[in-house]
Parts: C-alpha cells; sequence; structure tokens
C-alpha cells in the first residue's frame, strides 16, 4: 500500500469515528507522518467522496456549545484551539449561531446562575463566551421576568 492510500485509511478510519473539520484532519494527517503533500492528496480524495463538510461540521459544533450554555466567542476559541482559524475568517459564524440562538443559550445559563450576584450577572455570562450584547439582553430580560412576577405576587 502506498503512503497516500495509507494517509487516506487513516482519515476514513477516524472519519468513521466522528466528524472533523477540514484542517483538524489535515492535522492528524501530518502528525502520522505524511507531509503537506501527501495530507493535502488524502483531503482532496476525502473531498471527492464528500467525506468532509465543514458547514454541517460545525452546526453540530455549534449545537454542543449552545446546550453547554457557552456563547459565540467561546466557539471562535475552541475553533482557534482546532486549528481551524482560517474557518473563523472564511464563514459568517453568526449564520451558524444566530444572535436569538445565543440569547436563548444565555437564558438557559442564567437559569442556572441563580445564586450569583445580581450586577456580575452579565460579566458570568461574558466569560462563558457570549457576546456582550446577548449578555446585556438576556440580564435585561431577565430583570424585566422578575420584575412582572413581583408585580403580579
Amino acid at each position: 500500500m502506498d503512503q497516500s492510500a495509507k494517509f487516506f485509511d487513516f482519515a476514513c478510519r477516524l472519519l468513521a469515528r466522528r466528524d472533523y473539520f477540514t484542517e483538524e484532519l489535515r492535522q492528524k494527517i501530518t502528525a502520522k507522518g505524511a507531509t503537506p503533500e501527501e495530507a493535502a492528496k488524502a483531503i482532496e480524495k476525502l473531498n471527492k467522496f464528500n467525506y468532509l463538510d465543514d458547514d454541517k461540521v460545525l452546526k453540530k459544533f455549534v449545537a454542543e456549545i449552545s446546550a453547554k450554555g457557552k456563547g459565540i466567542n467561546y466557539l471562535k476559541q475552541k475553533l482557534y484551539e482546532k486549528g481551524c482559524a482560517a474557518l473563523i475568517s472564511s464563514k459568517n459564524l453568526t449564520d451558524f449561531y444566530p444572535f436569538e440562538e445565543e440569547l436563548e443559550a444565555a437564558e438557559k445559563a442564567l437559569s442556572k446562575l441563580h445564586d450569583f450576584e445580581k450586577e456580575k450577572l452579565a460579566a458570568k455570562l461574558v466569560s462563558r463566551g457570549f457576546s456582550t450584547a446577548v449578555a446585556i439582553e438576556a440580564v435585561k430580560k431577565q430583570k424585566n421576568l422578575q420584575a412582572e412576577e413581583q408585580e403580579n405576587s
């Protein structure tokens, strides 16, 4: 078996376990000993068979991050850590993690922070990777809901 087939098989075995971003997979192939040219050939062959789909992987990744109660800045940091910095600049991440969805995740995160100091809630959300605008909006919504509950009681 020639080297390029070996690296293609290695990549297929990885993809059988879970999805990878193209750049993340390229790094794994290179770490296995492939030259940049061999890695490029393996990636090219994977693309030929439609085994790689960064948009699909990004959608799944956003869903995981949202479920964890994390925001768009956390998403960017994790993509950067995975070596996918080019993905951050090439994609409009708000298409994948819109403001409304991030706000919903922030509201869920707030519901778990009931013991936290009220003045520091927005800062806590920002520390969880939410954008400042989302953090402020979520805290504002929570305060409005609490005010309505007090009026009704």
